[in-house]
């Protein structure tokens, strides 16, 4: 007979992959169809949900499995390799989110020079560095006696009790993502540094509070992503030494893990569906062959239209709205 924490391990394991799935799907079809994501930025994002909705398929098809059937299985091979594939998607997720901050920042400091420096194939290499990196990150789990796996007793993906899964998950998972978490804060406090200056330098007639409002879009979303990320690194590590009770050391580790990639969709839904509004619902109207219409869209048309007729094509905040969407 099945117990109250298998219901609610599940139930609720469940719960955050649907709306992960239907976020990240939406964020992956916008992707794929906006003309205006169709960019350095837009690509690494749909690597990114790729990796997002790989991990939910790890939690809803495995995880949820062995937490109500509490199989041996999930402490075979075949279920540590399934927990160093959720690790790799973790991974895609970080070196993602440092190569778009990247890209914001060469965007605002060297406008000029940007399209030279992300090119489409620059772009895709990039891409395939951050899956490289995240193999290679994970490729010591083939080594006998290093691995993770999901408990079924405690909920929660383990790192084995032996030296080199220990070394793993402290040097390689812990300050390793640290790192990167650091070096993504300092790219977007640079940039939003940079932002308010070019703000201050320009006139008001230059830089209008449309173009304000998308810059800081831009800023909260990257760090919406980052702080949540740091959140559930230390969460993933350290929830068994904060909580005693198996079921608030499953939410701060295992859930809230789960939780962060379902809401890398809806984040970038948030702070980029509003730029493009008419253009969503259209294609909404297409995907469902419906005549459906936002009451407000006429009466927001004017946002969503670009005046660079009307502005100077010469200076840097111009290019940025050109080249970071």
């Amino acid at each position: 007979m099945l117990s109250y924490d298998q219901y609610f391990v599940a139930i609720s394991t469940t719960v955050v992959c649907i709306f992960g799935f239907a976020f990240n799907g939406f964020a992956l079809f916008l992707l794929v169809r906006l003309p205006e994501l169709k960019n350095s930025f837009g690509y690494m994002c749909t690597s990114h949900i790729f990796a997002d909705l790989g991990l939910m398929c790890c939690f809803l098809f495995w995880g949820v499995p062995m937490t109500l059937t509490k199989s041996v299985l999930s402490a075979s091979d075949l279920g540590k390799m399934v927990a160093g594939i959720s690790i790799l998607f973790w991974e895609v997720s970080i070196y993602s989110h440092v190569f778009v901050a990247l890209n914001r920042f060469c965007a605002i400091y060297m406008p000029i020079r940007y399209t030279h420096i992300f090119t489409k194939s620059t772009t895709f290499t990039l891409i395939v560095v951050s899956w490289i990196l995240a193999i290679a990150h994970v490729s010591p789990f083939i080594v006998p006696g290093c691995g993770i796996h999901y408990t079924t007793d405690s909920y929660l993906w383990l790192y084995d009790e032996t030296a080199c899964s220990q070394w793993i998950a402290t040097w390689m998972d812990f300050y390793l993502s640290c790192f990167w978490i650091i070096i993504i804060a300092i790219l977007d406090v640079l940039n939003l540094i940079k932002i308010v200056s070019m703000w201050r330098n320009l006139s008001t007639v230059t830089v209008s509070g449309k173009r304000k409002r998308r810059e800081i879009m831009f800023f909260a979303q990257a760090f919406c992503q980052n702080i949540l990320f740091a959140i559930c690194n230390f969460g993933f590590h350290w929830a068994g030494f904060w909580f005693s009770d198996p079921i608030a050391v499953f939410l701060v580790n295992t859930l809230f893990w789960g939780f962060i990639h379902a809401a890398d969709g809806f984040i970038l839904l948030a702070f980029n569906i509003g730029m493009h509004k008419r253009k969503v619902v259209a294609n909404l109207n297409e995907l469902f062959g419906g005549n459906a219409r936002v009451a407000s869209a006429s009466h927001h048309s004017g946002i969503l239209t670009s005046k660079k007729a009307s502005e100077p094509d010469t200076t840097t905040i111009a290019r940025i709205s050109q080249y970071v969407k």
